[in-house]
């Protein structure tokens, strides 16, 4: 029986200890070098701040050393509806199931990265953070 590969995003994102990693060495205060832990409370704090910035004041962020721009883009819909997959059913299953759910909106709200092709595969990792942000905001 084939098996289900129902998880795929999880190969398009770099995680923080991903960026982490090969730059451990370099990362460092007064001579003493920066544990992970820290690390993550600073890029945490920083994708807050970042939030907070677009989502709230609505204003456009421009990274430094032509990293790009981050902005919400108000964009309309322009289909009746959107294929889900249920992730359980089709693990029960043992093949892929797919469901349609319909559109309510007639806009929608989309964060907009753009950058360089060098850091194409780069997400902004607290999306879900954005998501319910983005949500209670509405107003583009």
């Amino acid at each position: 029986m084939k098996e289900l590969n129902l998880r795929k995003y999880k190969d398009k994102y770099r995680f923080i200890k991903d960026i982490y990693k090969p730059i451990r060495n370099e990362l460092r205060i007064n001579n003493k070098r920066i544990t992970y832990s820290v690390y993550f409370k600073v890029m945490t704090c920083f994708l807050e701040e970042l939030i907070k910035e677009i989502a709230v004041e609505k204003s456009k962020f421009t990274f430094p050393f032509n990293l790009g721009k981050i902005y919400i883009k108000k964009e309309i819909h322009k289909r009746p509806f959107h294929v889900q997959i249920d992730i359980n059913e089709s693990e029960k299953r043992g093949e892929l199931v797919r469901y349609k759910v319909p559109i309510l909106d007639d806009f929608y709200n989309k964060l907009v990265w753009e950058r360089p092709t060098t850091y194409k595969r780069y997400k902004i990792l607290p999306l879900n953070k954005f998501k319910k942000l983005i949500n209670k905001v509405k107003e583009y």
